[in-house]
């Protein structure tokens, strides 16, 4: 197992996105207003950690193709972080060949 070293607002913004996937490997419709529900974590705090969270690697965000205010900033999680979500796990062992085991440890 692979221990990953994040902060504790960097590893509760992970796995309460993990939480959220429901569906198939990768796929994602969760939202900033999605994690403000999830987190309790206010908009300006969440952007902050997602920045971080982006260059890590850990995550990315996508604006769907939506323009002007249609606009709809859809988060999935990326690479090892993708490990998170329990139903995934295999499938992310097939797609990189990668069949080691993370661990997201907070300091």
């Amino acid at each position: 197992m692979t221990t990953i070293k994040v902060t504790k607002l960097e590893k509760l913004v992970l796995e309460a996105l993990a939480k959220e996937m429901y569906a198939e490997f990768t796929f994602s419709d969760v939202d900033i207003n999605d994690m403000v529900r999830e987190t309790k974590l206010s908009a300006n705090v969440l952007r902050g950690v997602a920045s971080s969270l982006i260059k890590k690697g850990f995550l990315m965000i996508d604006d769907n193709g939506c323009t002007g205010s249609d606009r709809h900033y859809i988060w999935y999680l990326d690479h090892e972080a993708q490990t998170l979500v329990p139903h995934w796990i295999e499938d992310y062992a097939d797609w990189t060949e990668d069949t080691n085991t993370y661990e997201f440890v907070a300091e």
